[in-house]
Parts: C-alpha cells; sequence; structure tokens
C-alpha cells in the first residue's frame, strides 16, 4: 500500500511538473517573438519618396484594398500581402486604419490583423498616430458611453494589447489610452456584470505583461518548482504600471465579491421563504419555484465567472454561507404510533379501533346493488364538482394567510421601533409560523401567563382585500356561489338583519306521480330516521331509501330531513353523516344538497351574530365537522369556516370553534393534506386566547378542544424536539419576576419597597448571587423606560453589596467594548439600553466621571484608524452618534463646571468633528441623503448641553475650531510647567535666604540650575548599576501610587487664601523700582506665600496681559465690581421706596 501511494505521489508531481514547463515554455516563446517584433518596429527604416512613385496609386485600387481589410479574416492573408506590396497607400493610412478599428474581426483573425498593421507600420510613419486617432473614436472611453457590441469590444481588448506590445503605436499615448477604456469598463460594470467575460479574457491573456500576476494554480506550482526561466525579462512595463493596473482590478474584483454575497444571501432568503410557504400552506406557488430557478441559475452563471476572475488575478474566492439543511422532524408531522388492527404505525387519526370501523367502513351499495336502482341518480352529475369547490376553498383560505402576513409586513414597516403599537383584540392575526425575523421582533408580546407569542397589527382591510381580490374572478365562476359569500364573510363581518334563517324547500306539488303507498313509505322512513341509535340502523336505512325511494324528490325531502334535525339531538349527527357518506356513491346530489344547505346556514349564523341560537350554531358546526370525517364536507372548507370563526373570536363564536375541533379536529391535525394548515389555526387559536380574557369556564373549553386535537404527549414530543425548555428554581423564578414583571411595573421615581425586597435576597448563596448579577446586568431586558429604576435598585444595594457593584460596573463596560468589536446591528437596541444605564449608574454615583468620558471617546474613536474609518465604524452607520446622544441626554448635564465641563467641551468639540466626518462622506448623496433625525438628534443634545455651542456648517470649520482648542491646551500644559518651576523656585528659596533679591537672584538663575540638576542626574543615571525585574516591579508600583495620589490631591479643592494686603505692598504694586516702559503689555503681580510661623513673603512679577491667570483675575475684578453696582442699585431703590411709601402715608392721614 505504501508503495501505491508513493506511485501515485510521484505520478501528480510529474504532471505539475510537466504543467510548469509547458507554462515557462510559452511565456519564453512569447517572450522573444515579442522583443524580435518589437525591435524591428522601433527601429524600422521608412523608405524614400522615389520609392512610393514606382507603386500602384490609382483611386480604384486603393480603394478595393481599403474594403478588403473592413471583412478581413485569415484567408486572405496572402492575397492582402501580395496587393499591399504593389500599392502605394500614402493619401489612404487613416481610412486603413479606421477600416481596422471598425472591422468586425472574430479572435482567430487578431493575427492577420496585426501582420497588416506591421506592413503599414513599417512603411509609413503617420501609421501610429493615424491608428491611434481611429482608436479613440471607436472604443468608449468616457464615463456613459454606451457598449453596443461587446463580441466586438471582446477583440478590441485582445488587438490594443498586441498592438502596444509589439511596438505599433507610441508606447505612453497608447498606454493611456488602454488605460482608460478599462477604467471606463470597470466603472460601467457594476449591475448586470455583463462586460466581466470581456474583462476575464484580458485578466486570463495580459495578467503577467500588464500586472505581472500569475494564475492561481500556475502561480502555486512556480513557488512549488522554481525553474531557470528569469520571468522579468517578459515584463513590458514597469512595476508601478502593473501595481496600478493591479489595483484596479482588484478594486473591481472586491465589488464582484459583495454582489456575490449579497446574491448568495437573497438566495438563502428565497429558500428560508420557500420552506415557511411549505410550513403554512403544504406547497410553493409555481411562478415562485420559477422566479427561484431563474436566480439559482444567475447565481450560478455569476459564480462561475467570479471563479474564473479569482484564478486569473489570484485573489481568494470569497466563503459563501452554505444551504441551511432542513430537519425533517420539524417540517413534517410528528406521527405517533398506535397499536391495534391493521392501521398499526400509522396516524392517531381515531381513537380507537371501533371509531375507526364507524368512519371507514361502509357497505359498498354499488356492489350489492343493481345498477337499475342507482342509475337515474347518477345522471347530470358531475364529477368534479366536489374538487372544484375544495381548490376553491383552499385558494381563498391561502389567500387569507397570505394577507395576514402581508398584513404583518406593512404593520412592521410602517411602526416606528421605538414605540410599539399597542394591542387591539378586533386587529389581531396570527403568524403563520413559529419562527420569527429581525424585522418583526418588534410587532411580538410575549405573555407571562402562556408564554405564547403574539402580534399586534393595525387595520388590514386594504391590504386583505388587495390580495383576495386577485381569487375572486376564479372564485365567482365556479359551481359554489357559496364560496364567494364565505370570502365576504372572512373579511366584512357585516349583518343581515333583514335575511331569513336559510332553510331546505322541497314543493310536494311536484310530486304528482307517486303513489300514496310510497308517500307514506317516505313518511315511516322519515320518522324513522329520529330512532337510529347504531350504525347497522344507519346502514339499514340507506339500504332501504336506495331500494324503494330513490327518486328525485324523495332524495330532496331526505335532504330536508336530514338538514331539520332537532338542535337537542346531537347524538344523531354521526349516524345522519353515515347515512349520506354510504349514499353518497350512488347519490352524490344527497350530500352535495345537504353541504351546500349547511354553507349557507353557517354563513347566515355567522354573519347575524344572534346571541340567542346558541344551539343551532353548534349544531350546524358538528354537522359539517361529521360530514368532513366521512368525506362529504371538503376538509378545505372546514379549516376555512374555522378561520372565519377565528377571525370574529369572540361571543358564540369560541364555542363553536371548540365544538368543531372537539367533532373534527383530530381528524383534521392528523390528516397529512390538512395538518399544516390545521397548525397554524391551533396556534392562531392560542394566541387569540392569551390576549382575551375568558372565564374559567371558557378557558377550559379552549384548553380541552385544543388537546383534543393534539394530545399532549404529542405537544410534548414536539416541543422536545424544536424547542429547549428551560427548569428553573423557585429562587430564580422569584428573582425574575421582580426583574422583569415588580420593576418594569413599578414607578422610576419610587423603587424603596422593591429595593429592600432584593437586599433580603440571600446574597451569600453563590447561585442567588451570580443570577441577580446577571439580571442587574442586562438592562435591555427590561423596558426602556425602566433603566433608571434598575440604576436606582443597583445604588440601592452598593452599600451593602460592594463586590456586587464592581461586577455590575464590570459587566456593562465589557458588553459596551464588545459590541464596538462585534458591531452587529441585531444588538443595536441592546447597545442603547446598556448606554443608557451607564449614564443612569453616574448619576446615581457608582461611577465617577472618568468611566462616562472614557466611554464617550471610545465610541467615537474606536474602530478608527488615522481618521480612516474601518469595518468597526463604516461611514454608513450612525448608531454611535445615537449612543453618545443618549449617554449626553442622560447624565451631561452634570458637566457643568471645573474639569468635567472642560473635559465635556473638549470631547464636543472632537465629536462635532467625527459628526461631520460622517456627514460629508461620500456614502451620501442626493439620492441618499444624510438623515435628517440624526441632525436634529445632535442639534438638540448639543443644545440641551451647551446654548452658545453649534454644529457650524461644514468640516473644515469643525477641525479648524478643534484645532483652536488644542492650541489653547497647549499653552494651558506651557503654563502649568512654568508654574512647577516657580514651586521649585520657592522651596529653594525657603531653605535659603529669605530676602526678596535672593528670590529674584534665585529666578535669575532657574534656568542655569535646571541644567545643572539635569547633568547631575544624568550623571548618576550613568552610575547605576543594572536594575534587576523585581527592582522594576517596585519602581512600577511606587510610580503608580505616587501619580494616583497626586491624582488626588490635584482634584481635591484646595481652600483660597485670603487676607488684607499690607499698604507698603499696595505702594510697591504701584510704585516699582524699576518703571515700566510705556508700550509694556504686562501687569505687574505680587505673590504673598507664608510657610509655617515664617513671616510672609512676598515676590513681585510682570506677567503678560493674555496670560490666563491675568484674564481669569480681570474678569473676576469686572464681576465684583458689577456685583457691587447691582447690590449699591437695589440697596437705593430700596430707600428710594421705602421713603415714597412713608411720604404717601404721612399725606394719607
Amino acid at each position: 500500500m505504501a508503495n501505491i501511494q508513493t506511485a501515485l505521489v510521484s505520478t501528480d508531481d510529474a504532471e505539475e511538473r510537466k504543467k510548469m514547463d509547458e507554462y515557462e515554455e510559452s511565456l519564453k516563446s512569447l517572450a522573444e517573438t515579442r522583443a524580435r517584433q518589437r525591435k524591428l518596429n522601433l527601429s524600422v527604416q521608412y523608405p524614400e519618396e522615389d520609392f512610393y512613385s514606382t507603386l500602384d496609386s490609382k483611386l480604384k485600387s486603393c480603394t478595393g484594398y481599403i474594403k478588403k481589410l473592413k471583412i478581413l479574416t485569415e484567408s486572405q492573408r496572402d492575397i492582402l500581402d501580395k496587393d499591399f506590396q504593389g500599392l502605394n497607400l500614402t493619401r489612404y493610412v487613416s481610412e486603413a486604419t479606421q477600416a481596422l478599428a471598425e472591422a468586425k474581426l472574430k479572435l482567430s483573425d487578431v493575427p492577420i490583423a496585426l501582420e497588416v498593421c506591421t506592413l503599414f507600420h513599417r512603411r509609413y510613419p503617420d501609421f501610429a498616430s493615424a491608428m491611434m486617432e481611429s482608436w479613440r473614436k471607436v472604443l468608449p472611453l468616457h464615463k456613459g458611453d454606451i457598449v453596443s457590441n461587446p463580441s466586438k469590444l471582446r477583440v478590441d481588448l485582445r488587438l490594443l494589447p498586441e498592438q502596444i506590445a509589439m511596438g505599433l503605436l507610441p508606447t505612453k499615448p497608447s498606454v493611456q489610452l488602454l488605460c482608460s477604456l478599462l477604467q471606463v469598463l470597470l466603472e460601467s460594470d457594476k449591475e448586470d456584470r455583463a462586460l466581466m467575460p470581456l474583462l476575464t479574457g484580458f485578466a486570463k491573456a495580459y495578467g503577467f505583461e500588464f500586472m505581472g500576476i500569475h494564475p492561481k494554480k500556475l502561480r502555486m506550482l512556480v513557488n512549488e518548482y522554481p525553474g531557470t526561466f528569469d520571468f522579468s525579462s517578459v515584463n513590458l512595463f514597469s512595476a508601478d504600471f502593473q501595481n496600478s493596473m493591479r489595483n484596479i482590478f482588484v478594486k473591481y474584483y472586491a465589488g464582484v465579491t459583495k454582489q456575490l454575497e449579497s446574491e448568495n444571501q437573497r438566495l438563502r432568503d428565497l429558500e428560508k421563504a420557500h420552506r415557511r410557504l411549505l410550513d403554512s400552506r403544504g406547497d410553493v406557488p409555481q411562478e415562485k419555484v420559477d422566479k427561484y430557478e431563474i436566480h439559482v441559475a444567475a447565481f450560478n452563471k455569476l459564480k462561475t465567472a467570479v471563479l474564473s476572475l479569482a484564478d486569473y488575478l489570484d485573489q481568494e474566492m470569497p466563503e459563501l454561507a452554505p444551504k441551511e439543511e432542513v430537519d425533517d422532524n420539524k417540517t413534517t408531522i410528528e406521527l405517533l404510533t398506535v397499536e391495534f388492527g391493521d392501521r398499526a404505525g400509522l396516524a392517531p387519526i381515531w381513537n380507537d379501533e371501533d371509531e375507526r370501523d364507524f368512519y371507514e367502513i361502509l357497505p359498498d351499495l354499488k356492489a350489492t346493488m343493481p345498477s337499475m336502482a342507482y342509475k337515474d341518480s347518477l345522471k347530470d352529475v358531475e364529477t368534479s364538482a366536489t374538487a372544484s369547490i375544495s381548490e376553491d376553498a383552499l385558494s381563498i383560505l391561502d389567500a387569507a394567510i397570505e394577507a395576514d402576513s402581508a398584513q404583518l409586513l406593512l404593520a412592521g414597516t410602517a411602526t416606528n421601533l421605538d414605540e410599539p403599537s399597542e394591542p387591539s383584540s378586533a386587529n389581531l392575526v396570527s403568524p403563520s409560523r413559529p419562527e420569527e425575523t429581525a424585522s418583526d421582533q418588534t410587532l411580538i408580546k410575549r405573555t407571562a401567563e402562556s408564554g405564547h407569542v403574539t402580534r399586534v397589527t393595525t387595520a388590514a382591510t386594504p391590504v386583505k382585500k388587495s390580495i383576495t381580490q386577485q381569487k375572486r374572478p376564479y372564485i365567482k365562476n365556479s359551481k359554489s356561489k357559496g364560496l364567494a359569500d364565505l370570502l365576504d364573510t372572512v373579511w366584512e363581518g357585516d349583518e343581515c338583519d333583514g335575511e331569513d334563517e336559510p332553510a331546505v324547500l322541497v314543493d310536494d306539488e311536484q310530486d304528482t306521480s307517486t303513489s300514496a303507498l310510497l308517500r307514506q313509505i317516505l313518511d315511516t322512513f322519515i320518522l324513522g330516521l329520529s330512532k337510529v341509535t347504531s350504525k347497522e340502523g344507519a346502514d339499514k336505512m340507506a339500504i332501504d331509501f336506495c331500494t324503494n325511494l330513490n327518486r328525485r324528490h324523495y332524495r330532496k325531502k331526505l335532504v330536508q330531513a336530514l338538514y331539520n334535525v332537532p338542535r337537542t339531538r346531537a347524538d344523531l349527527l354521526p349516524l345522519y353523516s353515515r347515512i349520506v357518506a354510504v349514499l353518497n356513491p350512488v347519490m352524490p346530489d344527497v350530500g352535495g344538497d345537504l353541504c351546500e344547505a349547511l354553507r349557507r346556514q353557517f354563513r347566515w349564523l355567522v354573519r347575524r351574530q344572534d346571541p340567542l341560537r346558541l344551539e343551532s350554531k353548534i349544531r350546524n358546526v358538528r354537522f359539517m365537522a361529521e360530514l368532513t370525517k366521512f368525506g362529504i364536507f371538503s376538509k378545505a372548507e372546514c379549516l376555512l369556516c374555522l378561520k372565519i370563526l377565528l377571525n370574529n373570536f369572540k361571543h358564540h363564536a369560541v364555542e363553536m370553534v371548540c365544538c368543531l375541533l372537539e367533532s373534527g379536529g383530530r381528524f383534521l391535525y392528523w390528516s397529512p393534506d390538512s395538518h399544516s394548515r390545521m397548525k397554524i389555526l391551533l396556534e392562531e387559536l392560542l394566541r387569540r386566547k392569551s390576549l382575551r380574557l375568558f372565564d374559567a369556564r371558557m378557558d377550559s373549553m379552549i384548553e380541552n378542544a385544543y388537546f383534543s386535537c393534539s394530545t399532549p404527549e404529542t405537544a410534548a414530543s414536539r416541543t422536545g424536539q424544536n424547542m429547549t425548555i428551560k427548569i428553573r428554581t423557585p429562587m430564580q423564578m422569584f428573582i425574575r419576576k421582580i426583574f422583569l414583571d415588580d420593576l418594569n411595573r413599578t414607578d422610576p421615581s419610587d423603587v424603596t419597597c422593591l429595593t429592600s425586597l432584593i437586599r433580603r435576597l440571600p446574597w451569600d448563596d453563590p447561585e442567588v448571587f451570580e443570577y441577580g448579577l446577571k439580571y442587574l446586568s442586562s438592562a435591555w431586558r427590561i423596558n426602556y423606560a425602566s433603566i433608571s429604576a434598575l440604576a436606582n435598585v443597583l445604588a440601592g444595594l452598593a452599600n451593602y453589596q460592594d463586590d456586587l457593584a464592581v461586577r455590575v460596573v464590570d459587566n456593562v463596560l465589557d458588553d459596551i467594548r464588545v459590541q464596538l468589536e462585534l458591531n452587529n446591528s441585531k444588538f443595536n437596541q441592546r447597545r442603547l439600553a446598556m448606554v443608557r444605564y451607564l449614564g443612569e449608574m453616574y448619576n446615581y454615583r457608582i461611577v465617577d466621571s472618568s468611566v462616562i468620558f472614557n466611554t464617550l471617546f471610545s465610541l467615537i474613536l474606536f474602530g478608527w484608524i488615522a481618521d480612516v474609518p474601518t469595518m468597526l465604524d463604516p461611514p454608513s452607520h450612525l448608531l454611535r452618534i445615537r449612543l453618545v446622544c443618549a449617554l449626553l441626554n442622560t447624565c451631561g448635564e452634570y458637566f457643568s463646571h471645573g474639569t468635567a465641563r472642560r473635559r465635556l467641551d473638549s470631547f464636543l468639540a472632537l465629536f462635532r468633528r467625527y459628526f461631520w466626518m460622517k456627514r460629508e462622506n461620500v456614502v451620501w448623496s442626493d439620492h441618499c441623503p444624510f438623515p435628517m433625525t440624526i441632525v436634529h438628534l445632535v442639534e438638540d443634545t448639543m443644545g440641551k448641553l451647551r446654548r452658545d455651542f453649534s454644529l457650524l456648517k461644514n468640516l473644515e470649520e469643525a477641525e479648524a475650531a478643534l484645532k483652536k482648542i488644542n492650541d489653547k491646551m497647549l499653552e494651558k500644559v506651557n503654563m502649568d510647567s512654568f508654574n512647577a518651576a516657580l514651586k521649585k523656585e520657592e522651596e529653594s528659596a525657603d531653605t535659603g535666604d529669605n530676602t526678596s533679591e535672593s528670590s529674584s537672584l534665585s529666578g535669575s538663575l532657574l534656568d542655569l540650575s535646571l541644567l545643572d540638576n539635569e547633568q547631575a542626574v544624568t550623571d548618576d543615571i550613568r552610575s547605576k548599576p543594572e536594575i534587576n525585574s523585581d527592582d522594576l516591579d517596585f519602581m512600577a508600583t511606587l510610580e503608580k501610587l505616587t501619580s494616583e495620589s497626586y491624582q488626588t490631591q490635584a482634584q481635591a479643592k484646595v481652600p483660597q487664601f485670603k487676607t488684607a494686603i499690607p499698604s507698603i505692598v499696595k505702594e510697591q504694586l504701584q510704585n516699582p523700582v524699576h518703571p515700566r516702559e510705556s508700550n509694556d503689555s504686562t501687569v505687574r503681580v505680587g505673590l504673598m506665600t507664608k510657610k509655617g510661623q515664617k513671616q510672609h513673603l512676598i515676590k513681585f512679577m510682570d506677567l503678560p496681559e493674555d496670560t490666563e491667570y491675568v484674564s481669569h483675575w480681570k474678569a473676576t475684578e469686572e464681576t465684583e465690581k458689577r456685583e457691587r453696582s447691582e447690590m449699591m442699585r437695589l440697596t437705593l431703590n430700596m430707600s428710594h421706596r421705602q421713603e415714597r411709601e412713608e411720604f404717601e402715608g404721612t399725606s394719607y392721614r
């Protein structure tokens, strides 16, 4: 075996080596040929003028040659060469080049065209310029030019590069011409990709010469088997030109791969939609199947083209999402096995074998009775009537389900995602499947009692009418006119108070040919119908009627008697249905007329909504269900009646639904052809039940009706297959109730009781601690308006559970950072909730301002590299702007003074620049404008924080404002360094002389002392021995502690030192020893310091007027002056007012 494997490997290596050698030989021969031709064409010696006079220059001969060039083929090689040698075409060079450029050639004709071009180039010096002009006229070189003949352009893309490679055209202009052509083709081919085969052919033929690219497979062979051939000898162009050409094609390939991925995703979406249709309807419409097949063919064609282009450009093929595997257990009926009779192993349609025998084993009247007994009843009966009615009913039911889905989609696009619509019992439509898409999640509610999903829609009449209107022409022309009325009943629901109850009427005067004996037998038979108590008796009655009373008039009388069954005799309905089923093979009109009468009665009962006819309604639906189990009443019509009752799920309609399900629900659910639709209707039943308040009796009826169709064992088995049931402890359920129910219903301003309740939880238990931490860290699980209450609860717990608060803050910050790295749109609501939660935690003093500012800066800086966005924050994504505004709206109003105000000002300037970088990106245009809601949101946020802060007009102004703030901060940093040096000077003055002269002297020698200290420190560093790792760790820890201590002292408020200024100091300030010049823009300042019990030390210095200290001092002086003036004005006004009041009081007396 090892020898065989070795032989196979050696064989493969030999084949690959052979391919590599062939590739090298082809490139080598091509390089030699082109080099030889290029050398000859570049060093051509044109003939003298006397030479042209010896040639034929007749008009007829020359024009004939030009005409031959227009239909150039390989078979004309010898003739064209011979004629060219004897003609003088000096005056016809431009016509010849135009003919070559416009000729409709094949790829096999390119060699003869190149040979003709070579002949012209070596004889006529103006051929190159004329050929360039002809190419400019023919080729699409401008944006917007239409490619009318792609097949000719394919040949032109082969002929033009060959002319450039052979030196027939001037290199620089011709290369620019080729680049312009390729640029136009690549830019115009962005939608249908019709030009991809042309570009792929160019990359295949000239990938190495013009782009320096080997095909992917051959490149791997070149790297694996390096040969002696120098590939650089084949290159005709510089590396820079090849790189630019390669970048153009790689950019085009990136766009093609994006389109391929989008088409693949669209294909997957179509497959999901088809699976949903299979689950809801049982089949997929043919037009949707045809559309899917067309899309598959187009996708396969595009994929093949992309594979070829990726190979020739040496690029990797993108990974496409695979087709999802469908679990057959989820899309088929969950069958339960039974162990009785010959039905073992099939679906449990019947409860037991006796019930199966009652509904399936019927006497065959055709086999036991002569044909003369029933031949008259089979005349004029259309066998396709029942099938036609079933198809019509299915069309109506599918239209209703499709209308529900379309209305849900319309409501989903028209509803504001931030404001979910209120539920309305009149406009509830159940979904057709349990799976929900991301766009439908905003219209979903889950009830804590039942756990079922419900959808909320608005008025659906226009959409539903527009969909069902397509079915009306077919339904109106059908045999059963009652189906059109049932369709009206589904959506209109108008009452019919003026109509009488439908009945089966028989005119006895029409029966004039029968004897009195037969009439007596008929009367006896009809009286005996009410006394039937068993299936044998029902079979005997059917045989007797077929034998003795098989007449048209008597069949109508039988239908009338069956239809008018007493309302209280529900036990007769199965037996009457069996009689009809036994007679149906020989008397199909009996079953058809009875079904038609029941349909009319059902329509009348539903539309009338009479609260006093409950027994008649129950009898009607039970009779239809029994006839359905015998196959007389179609399953589609029964399902449609159930859908009608569910649309009007109130009052007696609830009991009608329950009776219909108890009688025939099990049969419809377990029948393969009606299972999918019945499953949808049962889910709708449960969802409507969860949205309405029923009394205990109604709830019990609905549950019994549901479980009569799908047994608890079946539901449990299906639940176990398709979803995971989480089993929670009582403590976990209690914690869920607190955070998900009580917290959402509690007023955010009053959570004291809830906080005290949460404090009583056993937080010492690790399981309780982790479970509570999960909900305290998951702000997206609760209502957005209750996030403030959640932060309030956390603040109350932080005083007693320090570790809990720290863990929650860490989890929130980690979640924000992870979502920044993932950038998944399905977590947008979650990200918004977590940012709001972080802001509320600052409001309740759980985190400090540094955490908020770090988060703010990370929101606008993370994912940007040197002002260039990455995929973590694409230009079209605006969620980060919403996150910043949400965080600032939550806690930004508290950054109104001190360091926090200055940091917020700096951030707002940077955020304004970030906003304009987003807004002025090229992705926004007139066709896709920047959302004004984002602009208004940012304006409102900034106006709320800083009234004098504007968005400016463009990015340049925002960058200029940011630069101004940066320069101001740099000046402040320089001033801080000056203050630090001054402080060091004071310390040195305290240790030495305390006189002002020594202080000024030390101040004048400040720079020298600093230099001396720096030199001393440098010498000490050089003389120190090497430091080990332990010392480095100790120094790092010490530096960290020192910096933290310095920051703490810097943030602490230092009390101001206020004292009276001595008079001698005032004199020195006003009359300095050295008077200043008149144009000196400085301010003389005296600095008074004191250390311990020592005497005051006063220093004088001159500071520029534009320094921050002087500006602040002047502003403070002006403010105090204005306050004193205002106080004086108020005092004087008060004194004047009091004097006036006293004067008026005296004069009044």
